[in-house]
């Protein structure tokens, strides 16, 4: 019997990785290559295209069969078509993409397209941190703060597919800008771009230094960048509060690069959070590291594709 394969595709700014999965989410084959998302839409479609190619190759050499592709892709996604909704940061031209067209006539392989964050969180959920949850909340510190949630065995994705954005929930009514355009935002206290903003401003620097830099001193001893990294810790951890009391989750996954870098930081997310919500709802809580990394992304949009074909039966 051929073994069954899913192509996960994990769509950045920069880079595409794209992975081969079994049907338990496990990583048999992976690469990585440029997105080329500065030069347009049809740039990042022929990067997709390339990616799959690749991995379909692998799984001929391996005598397997490809049942599905699926993409996480930045952006609020349709969940009925899968196309792009809304205009996205770094991706130009992404706005009104038909993704799943896209692949279905290139490749004759069913398609399913996600937003990043919801396949995150199913990958947790399915093959990670998140195991056995009935009810799964995720929160991601990068850049930004990215959300996911899972609710009995089903991806949260809200009426048109723009649920869960934990970052933009309101954290200080009348705070501090964010890049949304919104004012006093979770992820203008909370983000890997607000934290370097406010150590840099604390120092009197012309321009804003990056997260890793932040990061890289934070964990050589400076002061300074503790300090801020230990504050936004802490308004993560107070921000979703709300969450909590709306969700009642029995697990909470903490992912990022930040989180992977300073275990002290979910040790502050945790105290905080546990401080703050209502008994109710820490009552038998998990608070957990995510397990899978930079590898999420890829192996739930190659679950997302495995969960298509297994309730629709096709490929």
């Amino acid at each position: 019997m051929t073994t069954p394969l899913f192509v996960g595709l994990d769509l950045g700014g920069t880079e595409v990785k794209v992975g081969l999965c079994g049907s338990t989410g496990e990583v048999v084959w992976s690469d990585r290559g440029p997105s080329n998302a500065h030069l347009g839409q049809q740039a990042i479609l022929g990067a997709l295209a390339e990616a799959v190619e690749a991995a379909l190759s692998e799984a001929t050499t391996r005598g397997a069969e490809v049942r599905a592709i699926g993409l996480g892709t930045p952006g609020i996604v349709d969940p009925e078509s899968g196309v792009i909704r809304f205009p996205v940061a770094n991706l130009g031209g992404w706005h009104g993409t038909d993704i799943v067209g896209f692949f279905r006539d290139r490749f004759q392989v069913p398609a399913v397209v996600e937003n990043d964050a919801n396949s995150a969180a199913w990958c947790e959920y399915c093959c990670g941190a998140g195991v056995g949850a009935r009810v799964l909340l995720v929160a991601t510190v990068g850049t930004g703060i990215g959300g996911g949630a899972v609710i009995d065995g089903e991806l949260v994705r809200g009426s048109i597919g723009g649920a869960m954005e934990l970052g933009h929930t309101l954290y200080q009514h009348d705070g501090r800008p964010c890049n949304c355009g919104l004012i006093g935002c979770l992820e203008a206290y909370a983000g890997g771009w607000a934290m370097a903003s406010e150590w840099g401003t604390r120092r009197g620097l012309r321009e804003v230094p990056s997260v890793s830099e932040l990061v890289k001193a934070g964990l050589d001893g400076d002061e300074g960048a503790n300090e801020v990294l230990d504050d936004g810790a802490r308004a993560l951890g107070a921000g979703l509060m709300s969450s909590l009391h709306l969700l009642n989750p029995d697990v909470v996954v903490i992912g990022g690069g930040i989180i992977d870098a300073r275990p002290r930081h979910l040790e502050l997310i945790e105290q905080e959070l546990r401080s703050k919500v209502l008994p109710k709802a820490s009552t038998d809580l998990r608070v957990v590291q995510a397990q899978h990394g930079n590898r999420a992304g890829l192996i739930g949009a190659a679950m997302c594709a495995e969960k298509f074909v297994r309730e629709e039966g096709t490929g």
